[in-house]
């Protein structure tokens, strides 16, 4: 079996590590599987570190739609038996030559489609595209399975999607960790909307001890936030980091994750939180729920400040006691059995092979 794997290249949050971490299984577990991208950016120079192989097809901008021509024929002078395309680009294109090829064709749904794009013409646009890129596939492959009554209100047939789960490679066992001689608080996420970073600097606001929160990604909220941060004369506390493509030391040196979103999916953060045995103090949307549990961190109400001031005080608590590093270990452990790579390999090849038979 031959596969190939699509995406439009310039994916740099957890997509792209889903999509570099299931290359890697799919090809321990003896299936031929690559990687093409529309463009040279964060995916194919990931791929490049783990020796993975990339084709990149220099498409001239979003709308060059010449790329599906060569496409197509990528498909065909390889024989590829199966092709999983990733992020609304990629569906687009794949779209246009989907019937025109012998390959199948399943589709990893990554996000929420009614909020994967700015609510302006252009965005309502690339929404309607997307909507119907995500009709036409022969699977879908939910990353949580929270997706599916959404997209059966499009006029997408159950029986067309199927739930996996996100997964990355475990340390071998859970790293020793050090409590912050400041109580340190670390975000790691796009500066946008859904992903609530204003909540967090709201209910920080409330609480009355000492900490140091560390928000590394970027955005087109920055400035906002950087601003509300200063309003609300907390601003002494919080450290904006930027993107960052290596974010293993901002995990090391803090004591609690907070991931306050108002939508997900199933966020990779979560088990690179786990894989540093760091606890959790997540919302409660997508799959956050079902990894994090009482015993590994705490789950509130999306948009809940009271509940999100609450947790934040409760892991306090427990870091005054040098009692929260054992919800991190606890995670690890959950996590490594749960969701490892090699796991999600087996289901996904499982897939494949039931399409082509």
């Amino acid at each position: 079996m031959k596969t190939l794997q699509v995406n439009a290249g310039n994916e740099a949050g957890g997509g792209r590590t889903l999509i570099i971490n299931l290359l890697q299984a799919l090809n321990e577990q003896g299936v031929d599987s690559q990687l093409l991208v529309f463009e040279r950016g964060p995916v194919s120079d990931l791929a490049q570190k783990h020796q993975i192989p990339t084709t990149i097809m220099n498409q001239n901008g979003r709308w060059d739609l010449s790329v599906a021509k060569r496409l197509k024929k990528f498909i065909q002078d390889n024989n590829i038996d199966v092709v999983n395309t990733h992020g609304p680009r990629a569906n687009f294109i794949m779209s246009l030559i989907h019937r025109q090829v012998s390959a199948k064709w399943v589709v990893t749904v990554h996000s929420n489609p009614h909020i994967d794009f700015a609510p302006n013409l252009v965005g309502k646009l690339l929404k309607a595209l997307n909507v119907h890129s995500l009709k036409r596939p022969d699977l879908l492959m939910l990353v949580t399975p929270q997706f599916q009554p959404i997209l059966e209100d499009l006029g997408i047939a159950p029986a067309k999607m199927k739930s996996i789960f996100n997964a990355i490679y475990f340390n071998d066992s859970p790293p020793e960790t050090t409590r912050q001689k400041v109580y340190t608080i670390v975000n790691i996420a796009s500066l946008i909307p859904v992903k609530n970073q204003q909540a967090l600097l709201r209910a920080l606001a409330r609480v009355p001890f000492d900490y140091h929160l560390q928000i590394v990604g970027d955005g087109p909220l920055r400035a906002q936030l950087e601003k509300l941060a200063d309003q609300l004369q907390i601003a002494n506390k919080v450290e904006f980091s930027g993107f960052q493509d290596n974010t293993s030391a901002y995990y090391t040196h803090a004591d609690v994750f907070v991931l306050p979103s108002i939508s997900e999916g199933f966020p990779m953060v979560l088990l690179e939180s786990a894989n540093h045995a760091l606890p959790m103090i997540v919302a409660d949307t997508g799959s956050d729920a079902q990894v994090v549990h009482s015993d590994t961190g705490w789950v509130v109400e999306p948009d809940n400040l009271s509940q999100l001031q609450s947790a934040i005080e409760a892991a306090y608590q427990l870091w005054q006691q040098d009692q929260l590093r054992s919800l991190g270990q606890k995670f690890f452990f959950y996590c490594k059995k749960n969701f490892s790579s090699a796991r999600l390999a087996k289901t996904v090849i499982n897939i494949y092979q039931n399409l082509i038979r």
